[in-house]
């Protein structure tokens, strides 16, 4: 069952029957979301420690005997491990845009009409 929108996107925010102000929503000056913002910070600073470790895992150095006694080194890379730093590297920035704006919505102040 759904409810109905208080703000519709066509004119102003919809009145409640009880009274004649608009439904509010509680979005800003929460400041509980500090700290939703501080652990998604140290998942991203985990997430990037592991796609550093990662990284390294993915790069293999192989020591070949070549002709004449000379040693070719051949770096080969696991697609599987890099493309795994990749995608926490990603999750790690969206974590950190969604804590900006975590801080923003707990410190910024409501505005009274």
């Amino acid at each position: 069952m759904t409810t109905p929108d208080p703000r519709p996107a066509d004119g102003p925010p919809k009145l409640t029957a009880e009274t004649s102000e608009p439904a509010r929503s509680g979005g800003v000056h929460q400041p509980w979301r500090a700290a939703v913002a501080g652990i998604e910070l140290v998942l991203a600073v985990l997430l990037v420690v592991f796609a550093w470790w990662a990284w390294g895992q993915g790069k293999v150095t192989i020591a070949l005997p070549g002709p004449g006694g000379a040693v070719d080194v051949v770096t080969r890379s696991v697609g599987s491990w890099l493309s795994g730093a990749v995608g926490a590297v990603t999750v790690a920035g969206l974590l950190v845009l969604d804590a900006a704006r975590q801080v923003v919505l707990a410190v910024r102040v409501r505005r009274r009409a």
